[in-house]
């Protein structure tokens, strides 16, 4: 079974999330394997405190930060006008507020950048390239199972 182009992708950008979560992550265990912290409680420090201290990059293929921010620019223009948002499935993000709360913030910066003059369109590219987030917008659990599962099996390619 061959995989689409937005699935490369897709996969393309989680290596990449995950090899800057590691290149902070390692570090931290090993300061908290020195201070004498055994291995299982460092892993879950260590993996909380990069998620929380982490400034990352912005993960997300251009076309789906499009619609996304796109839909919540226009969720916040019909609050401001008293309309009812009805969401939308792609970021209907009551189960995942971490992924909300990355769209409200890349959203957020795009809104300035708009305002500023460029459009939607380049203050999303501006946002996705040049912007940092404001944390790791994963749970440590997901770190800890999908990033780092046996914590250093994973070499830094």
């Amino acid at each position: 079974m061959t995989n689409t182009p937005s699935q490369q992708a897709h996969r393309t950008l989680c290596e990449q999330r995950d090899k800057e979560f590691l290149a902070l992550y390692n570090p931290t265990l090993d300061a908290l394997l020195k201070q004498g912290m055994n291995m299982s409680k460092a892993r879950s420090t260590a993996a909380e405190f990069t998620i929380a201290n982490g400034h990352p990059h912005y993960h997300v293929e251009h076309e789906r930060a499009y619609r996304c921010v796109c839909h919540l620019l226009k969720a916040n223009e019909k609050k401001g006008a008293g309309a009812r948002d009805y969401g939308n499935k792609e970021i209907d993000l009551a189960e995942n507020r971490l992924r909300r709360k990355m769209w409200e913030e890349i959203t957020g910066h795009v809104r300035f950048l708009s305002g500023q003059g460029m459009s939607v369109d380049q203050a999303i590219d501006h946002v996705l390239e040049h912007c940092r987030a404001s944390r790791f917008f994963i749970t440590p659990a997901t770190a800890l199972t999908r990033i780092c599962p046996k914590s250093r099996s994973r070499a830094l390619r």
